[in-house]
């Protein structure tokens, strides 16, 4: 039992002496190595190096990179749907003229102009043309449908209502697109003049009323529907026996219409007699010069006020042909529809992984931050555990031992158990600042890096008889700092060096100097360990991120919030090479 009791007293006093070692002793002690790295000794890369070395790590599939990677295709989605909405847009007025042309050479191969075999051209290139498949119906002067063709629209020989109200839907989408094509069969129209009572009424070939004049019927100027009706009431009594003067005009031309007495004379605008009637002129049937003369002879008369009524006759042969979008294009319409359903499902399946990956990352977080403070509190509470087992067999054999001694020996456990108390205190109070803004107060930097030091080498056992040593070749000023925080962001460090040694013996050194303005410290880190690859170079610092086989990858996240956040530092990995080490810099703001 003696054994027993003297075997912790021994080992405590050693760890005691090896906790008290001093920095300069620790560096002074070190056995000098080949192996081992120089902060000072070895400089930066080439500029150009170091560019190529983030070039390739920024290629490494980091949460940074997936971002941008997913930004940059929605970016190419875009310019694409554009790029394409562009050329859709091109096709479809090109098709659209196509159509346009083909319902032109249409119109044209119906006129009196065409030749016969221009005619047949047409027919044979056009007309029975399998791709004009674009919808088209023709009408008369007055609208009303006389044919169609063409796909979406009903049977042509189906003249139900069904079919025609279909029809009118059809002709006033495609009036509403394309302007109607004219389509005239015949220059000339022929019109009719009939004189009823003092007035004069002008007809078209189908009996519609051109113009009128007489004081018995509303004005001329009033083309309204009421007054045409009034007119036709007139001309069209059951009782009333029509012999109107028939005459030809060029179709929708100004013609002028002049009443003399009981008379009338239709001139055109160069005030040429087109046709006449009257009894005090020659019958309408001799049209001779000689019967034109006279009939001019009076209308000219040089004391005669002429007032006549301008009119047209429209073209009883004309008709219009309204065309539509061919199929082609009503398919490459619906493009940029599904364009933006493919865009929409992209993003919306893109934001629910990347939400999903957020969701990951927080929960191995949360987990890692469980490992970590069990991790954290297991050695310690491993201590306790020890020493309050010695404490009891202590107890029990105090009846048998001098009582004295036996609280001496006690006194001893209680002291050791103190240390493990405070440092659990020190661990919860590690992780309770993680989460609030800590306390800065001036401090040695030196002193906390020195403590880090001694407690790494005074448990060689369970990290490994490692060479560590530091250089401070000038005096470091106190900063703001807060020395718990700090020291945790050192002791990480130094696990992630001693991690990456591996089973074998590995060298640290700690170079703490000022920056070159002076205006903040700076602390290098530099291992022999096996290195981090290029690709992970920018990843090690992102919570989660490790390469080893066990962890969770926040030691090096909680270094980079306890500089940058808390101490508004900054670090970084300076150098790394594969097989040969890394080191990290970080600087600390004096001020």
């Amino acid at each position: 039992m003696n054994e027993r009791r003297a075997a912790p007293a021994a080992s405590n006093r050693r760890r005691r002496r090896q906790q008290q070692v001093p920095v300069e002793e620790i560096a002074a002690e070190a056995p000098p190595s080949t192996s081992q790295p120089s902060a000072r000794r070895r400089s930066r890369p080439p500029r150009w190096q170091r560019w190529i070395l983030e070039a390739v790590s920024s290629l490494g599939p980091s949460p940074t990179f997936h971002a941008y990677l997913f930004a940059g295709s929605i970016l190419a989605i875009l310019g694409f749907f554009f790029y394409n909405d562009s050329i859709i847009r091109d096709f479809r007025e090109q098709e659209r003229g196509r159509a346009k042309l083909y319902a032109d050479l249409h119109a044209f191969a119906a006129s009196p102009w065409a030749t016969p075999e221009q005619i047949e051209f047409i027919f044979q290139k056009v007309i029975r043309n399998p791709r004009a498949d674009f919808p088209m119906i023709f009408t008369d002067h007055r609208g009303e449908i006389t044919q169609w063709k063409g796909e979406g629209l009903p049977d042509p020989g189906d003249t139900s209502a069904a079919a025609m109200q279909s029809l009118r839907a059809h002709l006033e989408s495609m009036g509403a697109r394309n302007a109607p094509i004219p389509l005239q069969f015949s220059a000339r129209s022929f019109a009719y003049l009939h004189q009823i009572g003092g007035g004069v009424v002008i007809t078209d070939t189908a009996g519609e009323i051109v113009a009128w004049s007489g004081s018995q019927w509303p004005p001329p100027g009033d083309t309204t529907a009421a007054a045409r009706q009034v007119v036709a009431a007139a001309l069209y009594q059951p009782d009333r026996q029509l012999s109107p003067l028939g005459f030809s005009v060029q179709a929708d031309v100004p013609y002028y219409l002049h009443q003399i007495g009981g008379g009338a004379v239709i001139t055109d605008t160069a005030g040429e007699i087109v046709a006449w009637s009257g009894s005090q002129w020659p019958p309408p049937g001799d049209a001779t010069a000689a019967t034109r003369q006279v009939v001019a002879a009076d209308l000219y008369q040089p004391d005669r006020q002429l007032s006549p009524l301008a009119f047209k006759v429209p073209s009883a042969t004309r008709s219009y042909i309204y065309y539509g979008d061919s199929d082609l294009i009503s398919r490459v319409s619906l493009a940029p529809f599904i364009q933006m359903g493919v865009l929409t499902l992209f993003l919306v399946v893109g934001y629910i992984g990347f939400r999903n990956i957020k969701r990951s990352e927080q929960r191995s977080i949360w987990v890692g931050m469980a490992k970590e403070t069990a991790h954290q509190l297991g050695t310690p509470l491993s201590s306790l555990s020890g020493w309050l087992e010695l404490v009891a067999q202590e107890i029990s054999a105090s009846g048998e031992k001098d009582l004295k001694k036996s609280l001496a020996h006690i006194d001893h456990m209680a002291d050791e158990m103190g240390k493990d108390m405070r440092r659990l205190n020190q661990i919860a109070s590690r992780f309770g600042q993680v989460g609030s803004v800590p306390e800065l107060k001036t401090g040695d930097l030196h002193t906390v890096l020195a403590e880090t030091v001694a407690y790494f080498q005074g448990r060689g056992p369970q990290f490994g008889r490692h060479d560590i040593r530091v250089e401070c070749n000038r005096a470091i000023p106190g900063i703001p700092l807060n020395a718990e925080l700090m020291g945790w962001a050192f002791e990480n460090l130094f696990k992630n060096s001693i991690d990456a040694f591996g089973p074998r013996p590995g060298a640290i050194e700690i170079d703490l100097d000022l920056t070159a303005d002076g205006e903040a410290v700076e602390i290098r880190f530099a291992d022999n360990g096996r290195g981090i690859e290029p690709e992970h170079v920018k990843r090690v610092f992102d919570p989660g991120f490790s390469t080893k086989k066990r962890g969770w990858g926040l030691g090096l996240a909680f270094v980079k919030r306890i500089v940058e956040e808390y101490h508004k530092g900054k670090i970084s990995v300076i150098r790394s090479v594969p097989g040969e080490g890394t080191t990290i810099a970080m600087t600390l703001p004096i001020n």
